[in-house]
């Protein structure tokens, strides 16, 4: 799939680069939560210290604030920095410390037990 890359209004250099930060791919079964009494599933499909690639049946739009509960552990809230299609970008409000995602990935590979499916480091562009 191409990717058009173009500057976001208001951005900066720097907001530009967070997009190429080193992530995670995984698929983590996890909650988004909109509004207090709205909650919808949704897919971890890679996680950074800045963030969540999120797919979702749930159409989000760039700029919405929401939660992301990821049951277990907590909710991490933000802003939808890209949407496209059933797939969206999650900047979270506060970095995610290093060895949360060490524990966030452990427990994707848990779940995915039996699943052969590799979960590695990479950088990935999205």
């Amino acid at each position: 799939m191409n990717t058009h890359r173009g500057p976001v209004a208001g951005a900066g250099k720097d907001r530009l680069d967070r997009r190429y930060s080193n992530r995670t791919a995984m698929s983590l079964p996890a909650v988004l939560i909109p509004s207090l009494a709205d909650e919808h599933p949704a897919i971890i499909q890679n996680v950074s210290t800045l963030g969540f690639k999120l797919r979702s049946e749930y159409r989000v739009t760039v700029g919405r604030f929401l939660s992301l509960d990821i049951p277990g552990l907590t909710a991490y809230s933000g802003w939808v920095a890209w949407s496209y299609l059933d797939q969206f970008g999650l900047d979270v409000a506060n970095a995610i410390p290093e060895p949360v995602i060490e524990h966030i990935i452990a427990m994707a590979l848990q779940a995915s037990e039996g699943v052969h499916h590799e979960v590695k480091r990479r950088n990935l562009d999205i």
